[in-house]
């Protein structure tokens, strides 16, 4: 195989183990100390349900996908310095996830409910915006005058894939598992569905041909 299609190949990678999670319980965080408030329901909810009361290995490590993720710009960005600005955003996403996920180690009570509130959605959006960026990137390389039409469906269908993925991460912070996973295969079926069109595209992204 040529070794240009080697940043696609972990570029790949790296969107399969952002965007799949299969977790279990690592470590228990330290005992949640309650607080007077006005809303317990929400308390509840982010306390028990968002945050948990464990650290999570996740089989398919994000660190390492994030990892990955880097490689892949450094090694396109000589062909595109778009990839090279994607750099400080994923390592910004990376820390936000890290932050999310041993915030509890470190803040307790009200403090635990507010921090663990925003990096949720901060850290899950910000990741599934992060990788739309790098597929778009990969899609500016491939646009040429006479894969023009065929680039914007593609282009479409990854923004489909993106969508899901950030209705997923809302609406799984209401506790709507079964909605939630129904986007989350929505948004797996048109991520598949763009890197097929990607990889029938593999020999123009191998040549010279492309921006």
């Amino acid at each position: 195989m040529n070794k240009k299609l080697a940043p696609y190949i972990i570029l790949f990678l790296a969107v399969l183990l952002l965007a799949v999670d299969i977790r279990l319980p690592a470590r228990d965080y330290p005992a949640f100390e309650s607080f007077p408030t006005e809303a317990p329901e929400t308390v509840d909810l982010v306390i028990n349900h968002v945050i948990g009361h464990h650290l999570m290995l996740d089989l398919l490590p994000d660190v390492l996908g994030y990892a990955l993720l880097a490689v892949s710009c450094f090694m396109l960005g000589p062909g595109n310095k778009h990839f090279f600005k994607q750099i400080p955003w994923i390592a910004v996403s990376l820390g936000l996830y890290l932050c999310r996920h041993l915030m509890p180690f470190s803040l307790n009570g009200d403090m635990r409910f507010r921090v663990g509130y925003l990096l949720y959605f901060i850290s899950g959006v910000l990741q599934v915006l992060v990788l739309m960026r790098a597929m778009l990137h990969v899609c500016d390389r491939l646009n040429t005058t006479e894969n023009h039409s065929y680039n914007n469906l593609s282009i479409i269908f990854m923004l489909i894939s993106s969508f899901a993925g950030v209705v997923s991460v809302l609406v799984w912070f209401y506790d709507l598992e079964w909605l939630s996973l129904i986007y989350f295969i929505v948004q797996l079926i048109f991520l598949g569905i763009f890197w097929y069109r990607i990889w029938t595209d593999r020999q123009l992204l191998a040549s010279d041909k492309t921006h």
